[in-house]
């Protein structure tokens, strides 16, 4: 199992090191985008995760292609583009208003844009809007449709780009005094020192902080003199750097040709932190974020997660020793990577990662592993790490296959979570205790299928079972009860009102309730084995609504910065085959006892 261990680690080195690509360079140039400054690299998968569904591109010749050069491309050469699918539409009524082919996934920007029915499926947007409604289905398809071609457009006139910082603007001379300074039959007031001004109607409105950090950057479009020129031999040099189609050899070395391109990416950087030193990011920053996107730490966490459930699952039916060990082995080392991918997001957010649905989906996987390693470590029943990696490895992996549904994208924080303090102290313990839940629903359905296999509820196993969910339970509640209180310290806080009954406050109340009814009918003897595992799996729907159901289902409440749409049916078949099966179980059960009852 040493063996096994170190040849994983191995493949992870080399599956980190990236295929040095002349183009390389480009990655590391910072561009603002979304209220924040990131690397090129990381805003061109975000782009073409947009428009095209997927962080690569594959074209008509079968080659995987990166992000970065299709999306540079499109500026570059965009009429060849024009005419190239690239803009995924799911969504069959979207297709159905659009006069579209139902059997195709991707549509060329030239034939969406000549679509005359376009504006009238655009205009009915609009109109919905209006409505304030939820956008059902249909609007959410066209509304990621208005973004995707309006961010392509964006990318292929160079407006997609913020490359250079603007230079601060000088602090105003005050005039000299006028006694009818801002009376009505005055002169305007002068701006004082420090004092926003009103960006041109073209210029999206953003906050003003000290030395201009925040200003709107200039976009490749907008770049004059100097930074037009490098900006244009950077260009330049990228379009030298870029590989071969295979038909023919390069017309540069790629060696020669990646040391051009950093030539006038290092140039272009310098020129642009000339402009605004205080605005300019730190290559340290830079250089971690594209760490972080290129070697996607929560996706090796997964895949260790895997083989430790599938190596502990191994152990604990044929009781061998050394499996066990190597399922630990494993369930560390992912652990490790878990927490790596925390500390690189968490450095470059500067706060606690649980600002949206994926981060919170990644937090709660977390916090299973820390319960089921305490759990395991104080009970060695090997099936409560059995539960804990496996729901690592379903949460995790639904991070990574539901980008759109589940946004990745590091963003500014809206201004009511603002608080650290506060987004620690109250998301944190929230979303802990959807943990310690989230542990004992795997803990009830994993007994469950040995009540099915013909155990009985007084027997050993199911009775550990049942022990380990009351006690995962029990600190669910705890955590809930805190997170709910201090929650509602933190709207006294933010909206002066401690409880207004918000779609968000009823639910974690419902909660919470319903946990309490579950300890409270263990303690008075109504629910035994066989109940708390069948509730800590039914209960958990509660915790469902709570934390995906009042986002993505109702879109109602004060707490709007959290509100996401997709995925519903997905969730509702999770739900529905949980249900079913606790039916079938009791079902089964029942009849057992009965036809017992009967023959003796």
């Amino acid at each position: 199992m040493k063996h096994i261990f170190v040849a994983l680690f191995i493949l992870l080195g080399f599956a980190n090191v990236a295929h040095a690509a002349a183009t390389d360079p480009l990655k590391y140039l910072p561009v603002q985008d979304g209220g924040r400054t990131k690397p090129l690299e990381t805003l061109a998968r975000e782009t073409l995760q947009l428009v095209y569904g997927k962080q690569s591109y594959r074209g008509p010749d079968g080659k995987s292609r990166p992000a970065l050069e299709i999306v540079m491309t499109w500026m570059l050469v965009p009429t060849y583009w024009d005419t190239q699918k690239i803009v995924e539409i799911n969504h069959r009524g979207l297709k159905d208003s659009l006069n579209l082919n139902h059997d195709d996934k991707y549509f060329t920007p030239a034939e969406l844009f000549a679509n005359t029915r376009l504006v009238l499926v655009m205009q009915e947007l609009a109109s919905f809007r209006e409505t304030k409604k939820k956008l059902d289905p249909y609007m959410q398809a066209a509304q990621r449709l208005e973004s995707q071609l309006a961010t392509y457009s964006a990318a292929k006139q160079g407006q997609a780009f913020h490359v250079a910082p603007p230079k601060p603007l000088a602090p105003a001379q005050p005039d000299a005094p006028n006694p009818h300074a801002g009376t009505a039959t005055g002169a305007p007031k002068p701006i004082a020192a420090g004092e926003n001004v009103a960006p041109p109607p073209t210029m999206p409105m953003m906050p003003m902080m000290a030395g201009g950090a925040s200003a709107r950057w200039l976009a490749a479009n907008e770049l004059e003199g100097e930074l037009k020129d490098s900006f244009a031999a950077m260009a330049r040099a990228f379009v030298h750097a870029l590989p071969s189609d295979g038909t023919q050899a390069p017309a540069t070395d790629p060696v020669q040709a990646k040391a051009d391109l950093q030539k006038a990416v290092d140039d272009f950087k310098a020129k642009a932190q000339a402009q605004n030193p205080d605005a300019y990011p730190s290559e340290t920053s830079i250089s971690v974020e594209v760490h972080y996107d290129s070697f996607h730490p929560f996706m090796w966490a997964w895949i260790c997660y895997l083989l430790a459930a599938v190596l502990i699952a191994v152990a604990w039916q044929t009781s061998r020793g050394a499996l066990m060990k190597a399922g630990w082995l494993f369930a560390v080392s992912a652990f490790v990577l878990h927490v790596y991918g925390f500390g690189l997001r968490v450095y470059l957010t500067g706060r606690p990662p649980v600002s949206n649905m994926y981060e919170s989906v990644v937090w709660v996987s977390f916090g299973v592993m820390v319960f089921a390693m305490i759990f395991e470590i104080l009970n060695k029943k090997k099936f409560i790490l059995l539960a804990g990696c496996a729901i690592a490895t379903l949460c995790l992996i639904v991070g990574d296959l539901a980008p759109t549904i589940l946004d990745q994208s590091i963003q500014p924080l809206q201004p009511v979570l603002r608080s650290n303090m506060w987004l620690t102290v109250h998301v944190l313990t929230i979303t802990l205790s959807y943990s310690a839940f989230f542990l004992a629903w795997g803990l009830g359905n994993i007994g469950l299928f040995f009540i099915l296999r013909g155990e009985k509820p007084t027997d050993e196993r199911p009775r550990t079972f049942s022990h380990s969910i009351y006690r995962a339970v029990q600190v669910g509640v705890v955590l809930l009860a805190a997170g709910t209180i201090l929650g509602g310290v933190w709207a006294d806080y933010s909206w002066g009102r401690f409880w207004g009954w918000d779609p968000k406050e009823t639910w974690a109340f419902i909660a919470l309730m319903g946990y309490l009814a579950v300890l409270h009918a263990r303690l008075t003897g109504w629910c035994q084995n066989f109940g708390m595992m069948a509730f800590a799996v039914i209960a958990f729907n509660l915790v469902l609504m709570a934390w995906y159901g009042v986002n993505f289902v109702l879109g109602a409440g004060l707490h709007a910065y959290g509100f996401g749409a997709g995925g519903v049916e997905y969730v509702g078949a999770f739900v529905a085959l949980d249900l079913i099966y606790v039916g079938y179980v009791t079902y089964v059960k029942t009849e057992r006892e009965r036809l017992a009852a009967t023959s003796a």
